[in-house]
């Protein structure tokens, strides 16, 4: 007798694929990554916050006129310290005793200085583009003041002056301080130094003495 063969069907296994837990946490650290990244970019400072340290400064150049009746003009350089341009749009003084701000403004300097003219009237302030380079990142704080000599500080009393201006970058201002420039080879401080100048000068009627410099 032959008996009935049954046909054995051999089922072959499904392959099988091992995750390698180190893929696993590659793929998490780089997605943490590029949300961290996403994040810090999505916050990162912009405008003004986005700068290290001041915009604006002064160069520690200025000039001093004396006007008569008890009047003074000063004019002080500013520069832009960014690489990108900044608009200055004010700026404000607070003198030290027996100066009486009259008028104040921002100004563009111009090609050697030819928008500056003490003995003028000082112009109506308006706000005014720094740029990046050369004479374009330059501008120059115009301000007259009257003098009462009874109340000026003597040469030997210390004072402090402050000097602020007013800086835009985009959507954002801020108001910052300068640091007031000083008489070469001393510490008194450019108002003052003006006005001890014009207060303390021979009868004789002299300028105001030559060591005031320039920008």
């Amino acid at each position: 007798m032959v008996g009935d063969r049954r046909m054995r069907v051999r089922r072959r296994r499904t392959p099988t694929h091992r995750v390698r837990p180190w893929l696993i946490i590659v793929i998490i650290v780089v997605l943490a990554a590029a949300g961290v990244g996403v994040y810090l970019y999505q916050h990162r400072p912009t405008g003004l916050d986005a700068i290290n340290g001041p915009a604006i400064v002064t160069t520690g150049s200025f000039q001093a006129k004396d006007n008569g009746s008890d009047t003074i003009t000063v004019a002080l350089e500013i520069r832009n310290v960014t690489d990108q341009t900044v608009t200055v749009v004010g700026a404000r003084l607070v003198p030290p005793a027996g100066l009486t701000q009259l008028a104040v403004a921002v100004l563009a300097p111009g090609d050697q200085n030819q928008n500056l003219n003490l003995d003028a009237e000082v112009p109506a302030s308006a706000p005014v583009a720094l740029g990046t380079g050369g004479v374009d990142r330059n501008g120059i704080v115009e301000a007259r003041f009257h003098v009462d000599c009874a109340a000026v500080p003597p040469t030997t009393a210390a004072t402090s002056e402050q000097i602020f201006v007013t800086v835009r970058l985009g959507d954002d201002q801020q108001e910052e301080e300068l640091t007031p420039p000083v008489l070469p080879g001393t510490a008194t401080q450019w108002l003052t130094a003006t006005a001890q100048d014009v207060c303390h000068r021979a009868p004789d009627g002299g300028p105001i003495p030559s060591q005031l410099p320039t920008l």
